[in-house]
């Protein structure tokens, strides 16, 4: 499920109407770049905190909604839970409400549509997340629309062909499920030239289409240029999960075992030091530790996590969502104690 957090994640940092010379010179736009960089880095409180403080500078206006939403469900995605659900529906729902009130009242600015599309994408995301697959792709369909109103109104929008691309190629990555729908096309090569042509000439969309381009490559299995990217991502943001679980599952693909490891271990410390562990994310994690120390051929080491793994216990839901993984974490236990029996008997 952690490719889910790259199909829309978007980084539209500036509106024509709250102009500013450069980034840092206008509140707005340094708010905004704070907040994106503290998510980025898995600072999701903090983040929360600084989208708040744009919707107390522009309460009437989408954008402000649609970040502290965006941050908000960075924070579901990345903690697996559905703690603050309720909250994240209505910001989602606020912040279209008031950019469609803003085109309504004549406001033709192609950033609002932008940001409508966005937040559509947003709600898409969530539901096919949640298994909802069909009715979250008709949600960020909409949002697409939106997305070609706002380029209709201004080509040089660079930032929203990231949004466009990643559409195109993960919809045309799946339209062999989606086949009996109208309109549906395989256009991923377009996708990814869109994806690069953001990164290239977007404003602030670098570091998310970098993402997203990084998944893309893993997702067609060239795991070396994948983990380059997801690389480059965590010099960035060295605390990033986004970009830690890049570098540790593509590590993993190309079996440098010592790399995944050291990642995956990181990982570990980072989930066991949020307030609200996610006893789903740590189980994961454990999970692809045994497969790794097992590539290693460790499996003293791979047994501790099986260990851990099949005597942890989790509430009903996450019970549901691992059993797969419990159920072969029991054979690679077997696994384990039949290689140390017979080391011992050596």
């Amino acid at each position: 499920m952690k490719r889910f957090h790259i199909l829309i994640l978007t980084c539209g940092i500036t509106l024509s109407q709250i102009k500013a010379q450069t980034p840092t010179s206008s509140p707005v736009d340094s708010l905004i770049i704070w907040g994106i960089d503290q998510t980025f880095n898995s600072q999701f409180d903090s983040a929360l905190t600084t989208f708040q403080k744009l919707i107390d500078l522009h309460p009437n206006h989408i954008m402000g909604y649609f970040y502290k939403a965006a941050a908000l469900q960075f924070k579901l995605l990345d903690y697996e839970t559905d703690l603050w659900e309720e909250e994240y529906d209505d910001l989602i729902e606020e912040a279209i409400r008031l950019g469609k009130n803003q085109i309504r009242e004549g406001d033709d600015d192609p950033w609002i549509y932008y940001y409508v599309g966005n937040c559509y994408g947003y709600k898409g995301l969530y539901q096919a997340k949640h298994g909802k697959f069909i009715t979250g792709f008709l949600i960020a369909r909409n949002g697409l629309d939106f997305m070609k109103k706002a380029l209709e109104r201004n080509q040089t929008l660079y930032d929203a062909y990231l949004i466009v691309g990643s559409y195109k190629y993960w919809y045309g990555r799946f339209s062999k499920y989606l086949n009996w729908l109208p309109m549906i096309h395989d256009e991923r090569e377009e996708g990814i030239q869109m994806v690069k042509l953001a990164m290239d000439k977007g404003k602030f969309s670098y570091w998310v289409g970098l993402n997203n381009l990084a998944w893309i490559e893993y997702d067609r299995k060239n795991y070396e240029s994948a983990k380059d990217l997801f690389s480059k991502g965590l010099v960035k943001y060295p605390n990033s999960r986004f970009f830690l679980w890049g570098v540790g599952d593509t590590s993993y693909r190309l079996e440098d075992y010592v790399a995944a490891v050291e990642i995956y271990e990181a990982i570990l410390v980072s989930l066991q030091n949020l307030n609200e562990n996610s006893d789903y994310n740590e189980i994961v994690c454990r999970f692809k530790l045994v497969q790794t120390y097992l590539g290693q051929k460790n499996f003293e080491k791979a047994l501790l996590h099986c260990n851990v793994i099949l005597n942890k216990k989790v509430d009903e839901d996450v019970a549901k969502r691992i059993q797969s993984r419990r159920e072969k974490t029991e054979e690679y236990q077997k696994q384990c104690i039949q290689h140390l029996h017979q080391t011992e008997s050596d």
